[in-house]
Parts: C-alpha cells; sequence; structure tokens
C-alpha cells in the first residue's frame, strides 16, 4: 500500500511539472509593426513579449535604420536580410528588423531613425516610435 501511495505521488508531482513546461516562452505574444504601422500612445505588454519592428532599407545610399537611445528593460537585436539579387548586383536594398525582448517590468521609449550616421545634425529621413509599459 505504501508503494502505491508513492507511486501516486510521484504522477501527480509530474503531472504538475507538464503543466509548468517550458512551452510558456512559446506561448508569449510578439507584436509585429512596420513603418506603415503606428504604435499606440501606450503600449501594454509582459515580460517575455516580443515587438518586431520591420523595415526596408539600402545600406548603400548612407541611410540606416537606428536606435536613438540604449533601453533600459529590453534586450535589442538587430538583423539585415538583403533582398534576393542576380550576381554582380549593386546597391541592392532588403529588410532590416529590430527584435525587443522585454526583460523586467517598468516603462521604455523605442525611438528609431532613419539617418546617414556621419549627418548627425540632420533631421531623421525618416522616424517611428512607441512608449511601451511592461508589467
Amino acid at each position: 500500500m505504501k508503494g502505491l501511495a508513492c507511486f501516486t505521488m510521484l504522477m501527480c508531482s509530474l503531472g504538475l511539472l507538464a503543466c509548468q513546461s517550458p512551452n510558456s516562452a512559446i506561448q508569449a505574444k510578439t507584436h509585429e509593426y512596420t513603418l506603415k504601422q503606428k504604435c499606440p500612445t501606450l503600449m501594454n505588454m509582459k515580460v517575455g513579449e516580443v515587438l518586431l519592428f520591420s523595415v526596408p532599407e539600402n545600406p548603400s545610399t548612407g541611410y540606416q535604420w537606428q536606435l536613438l537611445q540604449p533601453l533600459k528593460i529590453f534586450k535589442t537585436e538587430e538583423t539585415y536580410l538583403q533582398n534576393g539579387a542576380g550576381d554582380g548586383a549593386v546597391g541592392v536594398g532588403g529588410t532590416k528588423t529590430f527584435r525587443f525582448t522585454a526583460e523586467k517590468p517598468g516603462q521604455d521609449f523605442i525611438r528609431l531613425v532613419h539617418i546617414r550616421p556621419w549627418e548627425s545634425t540632420k533631421q531623421p529621413d525618416q522616424q517611428w516610435q512607441c512608449r511601451i509599459r511592461v508589467s
């Protein structure tokens, strides 16, 4: 009888562990934006959620999308994927993607600008911004 009780306790414990599986990271919400979409006045996110911002970019023009200031509560990753082109193609554009993962509660302000880095005093060609509260 004691063995049956231990087996039952073990199975219940395993069942509870299965409910707390790492699949919760998979279920984190992803908010996707492009230059054509404005961010809400104040976006609410939860820790673990992701904001993706994808925009066309052509580095051969000198213009680049840049984050104006470091963020306090987000992990920031940038990727650039060049559009397909034939051999020897010059000046081919692509897509720049910023991935912001909420790491802790608080508020932050994402401001992305399309500028030539050496023209720092000039107004940005384009910009996108988002104020976010993470809980």
